[in-house]
């Protein structure tokens, strides 16, 4: 590779983290923009970063990182079954979008993952999954029945945002389920910001790891 083509990745790689970081942003504000509009609270289910809070913040942030710990084990195990399904999702890893977003610094990929975490959290479990329970309307009664109505349309709404193959839309929706069922467990949505973002940093680094020895 010469010099002009490894300026061109670098830019195209600068640009693409660019990118990234500003989308999933632009997902949390308009989160919150949704929120404002429509009701209910976006942020109602974030402990608040003061002395009282601070437990829930900590301990919320620590038990998201700790829930990664299941969905990275079992996205693991899958990528091992000899299945076609499963060899198409690996052939992703070769697409040159991916192969630019593996060429950013641990650093980086890691900054895109908190985004991540952050921007669809508080879009999927933070507004629209309680939107659907209570339609904004925040002294609703909400049976358990619209939770989990609720539940699993924001889930399969998550997997409809990540269409890249068939088995890949079941996968992300399956873990809109495991977030939101922590969110609906616990209240506390820096849990399943913390388990979506330690997940996305774990899948990208362990790629980009196993790439470069490669």
């Amino acid at each position: 590779m010469d010099q002009d083509e490894e300026e061109s990745l670098e830019q195209t790689a600068d640009d693409l983290f660019l990118t990234a970081v500003l989308f999933e942003s632009a997902l949390g504000l308009l989160a919150l923009l949704l929120g404002w509009l429509l009701g209910p609270d976006t942020r109602a289910m974030v402990p608040e970063p003061d002395a009282a809070g601070a437990g829930a913040v900590a301990s919320g942030l620590a038990y998201g990182c700790a829930a990664a710990i299941p969905i990275v084990i079992l996205i693991e195990l899958v990528r091992r079954i000899p299945w076609e399904p499963v060899r198409e999702l690996e052939r992703l890893s070769k697409d040159g979008v991916i192969q630019t977003l593996l060429s950013l610094s641990g650093a980086e990929l890691i900054v895109i993952s908190l985004c991540a975490g952050v921007g669809e959290e508080l879009l999927f479990r933070g507004w629209l999954l309680p939107w659907l329970a209570t339609g904004g309307e925040v002294a609703t009664e909400v049976t358990q029945v619209e939770w989990a109505f609720a539940l699993v349309a924001s889930s399969i709404a998550f997997g409809l945002v990540h269409p890249f193959t068939k088995l890949y839309f079941f996968l992300a929706a399956l873990m809109g389920l495991y977030f939101g069922v922590l969110l609906l467990w616990t209240d506390n949505l820096l849990i399943p910001i913390a388990a979506h973002a330690t997940y996305d940093a774990a899948q990208l680094l362990m790629t980009k790891f196993t790439k470069d020895d490669g």
